[in-house]
């Protein structure tokens, strides 16, 4: 009995001692649970749904951390700042732009500060791990909806929403002691509890203020979103979540699973966001004049105006996903189809047919020399229209001259307004084009030994060639177009009119090329056409015409088109089959248009190119004829002493001729060629592009990937 006593008191100890500690870790577990917060507490299930419905802008990320090593170095920054055509990025105008806006300093800022708390906190606290790197929501407004009409506000209400862990929420609850605050003020800063409000003050600077609810952090630079996400959270009726929004949950949410499907990616990295353009008072100054309709020194803006209404542009919602190999975005722009133009409404509520009917015939005979391809269903008479609408009242006129003077289809034709109303029943809804290098055609006749097509305006203009869908019957009135330039070629300004034949191994098609040529038309010379099967193709280039042509008969020819590609065979299970349009852009090809660029950019000679004087000469005669001698008919009616050397019709013609060779030269600017040299070095980074997109009434549906080289 006397060796157990002191075992039973070495157990009462231990006992003692256990129920001391348990007693002491429960009374700090329930005054954590008091006064800061509770570690049984659950979590937010969705950090979106605290987001209110209407938000002008919303950006939503999870995984943060992941994507950097260590912030804010991107992982594949290594890879891109190694690959061939960064440094033409980087000292670009993009480069110089990032940190002339002082980005660069920004994140090395940002990077300090991060490092800081770390630091300061002996490891205890980690922003990106702690704080944003699972899941961050910023979203906010810039205009006052409290007056009618919404006007913008002089600094724009946001909120960062963060899904916290226990490191933080124990910060948070300790922020409401006085010990804390003092600490804090001696940062210079001044930290204040207003009812579950913390409100940070620095000098010089509004207030930020501060919510937690569960695992959601809540950091705004005003109180009514707080307030508004807080009546969200406790399932007030009052107020709606974004997820509750069409323009989000359809534009943005929906595409991305599809995207996910179409993909086969389970677990997308990906960055949601929605925005409303013309909350933006830059953004609707720049919509008011751009694309100009009007605008006199460029008629691809011109063109581009019937399409395109920044005006109507009521959201742009979707997502952009990160993936190895390539970078992917999805999504919906929002259109007020009030603001379409008669034009636009039939542009987009055009035709619905699969795409196998439709994009890949035309796909099967884009070649695969091609730097660009577009396609795109919409009424091919209206765009005629917008086309030569867009011309200048010269141009106009000129064309309407001649097509007076012609006969069509045995008629008189009134004007291209009257032509284009003859043809428009011709053509399906569908309109393609193909872009590739131009590479001058030498041919020379074997007589002469002149080259066949000369050119005078010399141009890095690619060749580019537009394909037209045939409806049944169509062929003949379109063959009636060809016949009537043929007949009339001299009234329309050509000089020549070739056919070209397109050979193959196998022997020779029997569909030919019908050539126009004047050496004025810039980079060619020439304009060819074709009709075959259920195309009507109409180029600035007939050897390409004749690739094309080839390619559609790749079975007979052995040539290959676009989708045998293998950037364009990795991107081809994400189109749609009820697609609007596709373009696909082919990066190396494209390189080699921007290389002619640059090289005709680096021309710069004085001395006018005495085979250009020899083209241009006859055209600029009859300009200045026409300009300061209309009443002779003709130079042969000129007095000799007019038209002698020296004479003043001669200095006139030199000096205009002098005029048009700087004009023509001094097109590229020092800003021009830096331009292009960036444009090349983003050319090098990408194999190639597809962008398709799917048009109705009310939106525009798009999706963008970019298969990368780093």
């Amino acid at each position: 009995m006397a060796k157990s006593k002191p075992k039973n008191q070495k157990r009462r100890i231990w006992r003692t001692l256990l129920l001391s500690a348990l007693g002491l870790f429960v009374f700090l577990l329930m005054f954590v649970s008091a006064f800061i917060y509770n570690p049984f507490e659950g979590s937010l299930p969705s950090l979106r749904d605290a987001v209110p419905r209407g938000v002008n802008f919303f950006v939503r990320k999870q995984n943060l951390a992941a994507d950097f090593d260590p912030f804010p170095e991107p992982r594949f920054w290594s890879a891109l700042s190694d690959a061939p055509g960064f440094d033409a990025v980087d000292s670009g105008a993009l480069g110089q732009r990032f940190r002339r806006e002082g980005l660069d300093r920004a994140l090395d800022e940002a990077r300090a500060q991060l490092e800081a708390v770390a630091r300061d906190s002996g490891g205890f606290l980690d922003v990106m791990r702690d704080v944003i790197g699972e899941e961050v929501v910023v979203a906010g407004y810039n205009q006052d909806y409290s007056v009618s009409p919404p006007r913008p506000l002089a600094v724009p209400e946001w909120c960062l929403y963060a899904r916290i862990n226990w490191r933080v929420k124990l910060l948070l609850g300790l922020a409401g002691f006085g010990f804390v605050q003092s600490k804090v003020a001696e940062q210079g800063m001044a930290l204040s509890s207003e009812d579950d409000l913390l409100v940070l003050r620095v000098r010089g600077q509004n207030p930020i203020y501060i919510r937690r609810h569960l695992d959601a952090l809540m950091v705004a630079n005003n109180t009514e979103m707080l307030e508004q996400s807080q009546l969200l959270i406790f399932g007030s009726q009052d107020v709606e979540p974004i997820g509750q929004q069409p323009a989000y949950t359809v534009g943005a949410l929906e595409r991305i699973e599809e995207w996910s499907i179409r993909n086969d990616v389970d677990d997308p990295n990906v960055v949601e966001f929605l925005v409303e353009p013309n909350a933006y008072d830059g953004f609707r100054r720049f919509a008011a004049g751009w694309p100009d309709r009007n605008k006199r020194d460029s008629m691809n803006e011109r063109v581009l105006a019937s399409f395109l209404n920044l005006r109507g542009w009521l959201q742009v919602t979707g997502g952009f996903m990160f993936e190895d190999g390539y970078l992917g975005a999805t999504g919906q722009i929002g259109l007020n189809s009030r603001d379409h133009s008669p034009f636009q409404s039939d542009f987009y509520t055009t035709e619905q047919q699969r795409r196998e009917q439709w994009l890949d015939p035309f796909l099967n005979m884009v070649p695969q020399s091609a730097c660009a391809a577009a396609a795109l269903r919409m009424p091919a008479g209206e765009f005629l229209n917008a086309m030569f609408d867009a011309l200048e009242d010269d141009e106009k006129s000129l064309i309407n001259d001649a097509l007076r003077r012609s006969n069509f289809n045995g008629a008189q034709l009134d004007d291209a307004v009257d032509l284009i109303s003859r043809l428009r029943v011709a053509f399906q809804p569908r309109t393609g084009f193909v872009f590739r290098r131009n590479v001058p055609d030498l041919s020379r006749d074997k007589e002469t030994n002149e080259l066949l097509v000369p050119v005078a305006a010399k141009s890095p203009v690619p060749q580019v060639a537009w394909v037209f869908w045939l409806r049944p019957g169509g062929a003949n009135l379109v063959e009636s177009l060809a016949k009537m330039l043929r007949d009339y070629y001299t009234s329309f300004g050509f000089q020549k009119v070739f056919y070209l034949s397109v050979p193959y191994a196998g022997g020779t098609f029997p569909e030919k090329v019908s050539e126009f040529t004047n050496p004025q038309i810039p980079a060619t010379g020439e304009i060819a056409m074709i009709t075959f099967g259920d195309f009507f193709i109409v180029s600035n280039s007939g050897p390409l015409i004749r690739d094309i042509l080839r390619t559609h008969y790749g079975s007979q020819s052995g040539t290959r088109s676009v989708r045998d590609l293998d950037a364009f065979y990795e991107g081809e299970e994400e189109l749609s089959s009820s697609l609007s349009g596709l373009v696909w852009v082919d990066g190396e090809q494209l390189q080699t248009v921007l290389d002619d660029y640059l090289e005709f950019a680096d021309v710069s000679s004085a001395q006018m190119d005495p085979e250009w004087m020899m083209l241009t000469r006859p055209k600029v005669e009859d300009d200045v004829r026409r300009r300061s001698y209309p009443q002779y008919p003709s130079k042969a009616s000129m007095p000799r002493s007019l038209i002698a050397p020296g004479g003043e019709f001669d200095r006139k013609v030199v000096a205009a001729m002098r005029e048009k060779w700087t004009r023509d030269r001094t097109n590229f600017t020092a800003d021009d060629r830096a331009g292009l040299q960036q444009l090349r070095g983003i050319s090098e980074l990408f194999r190639g592009a597809a962008l398709q997109v799917e048009l109705e009434k009310n939106y525009i549906r798009y999706q963008l990937r970019l298969m990368r080289e780093f």
